[in-house]
């Protein structure tokens, strides 16, 4: 019997090509900035609310890192690097508020917004992500 060859497919995108940079500022760079503003790492244990960010930041773990920010977040951390990686990916998905979003419903504003800070989220808000 022949072998059967592998082909590639012929319009596969780099990840380098599909980034859009208009003002020298990348999307995952801009979500960082309003992330901050926001105080999303105090409430959120991910400290995340986007998927880019949180695969980049256990990209670079290792697995004791893993292991550890499974803990924190409260999943079982058994399993190899690619079993947790696919666990936190999973909880991530289903976590209220990181991956699956909802309407927090605050009765008072996080922050002032007469001040510096709610200036720059309206700001980064407005030219979109």
């Amino acid at each position: 019997m022949p072998i059967k060859k592998n082909k590639s497919p012929k319009n596969k995108v780099s990840k380098v090509e599909s980034l859009k940079v208009a003002d020298g500022k990348s999307e995952i760079e801009k979500i960082k900035d309003l992330e901050d503003l926001l105080g999303v790492k105090q409430t959120n244990p991910f400290g995340t609310t986007s998927k880019e960010l949180l695969a980049e930041k256990i990209n670079e773990m290792s697995i004791t890192d893993l292991q550890t920010f499974a803990i924190k977040i409260g999943i079982l951390p058994s399993g190899n690097k690619l079993v947790l990686k696919n666990k936190i990916t999973k909880a991530f998905k289903s976590h209220a508020g990181a991956g699956a979003g909802y309407n927090i419903g605050f009765n008072k504003p996080l922050i002032d917004p007469s001040s510096n800070a709610a200036a720059n989220i309206l700001k980064i808000s407005q030219e979109g992500m």
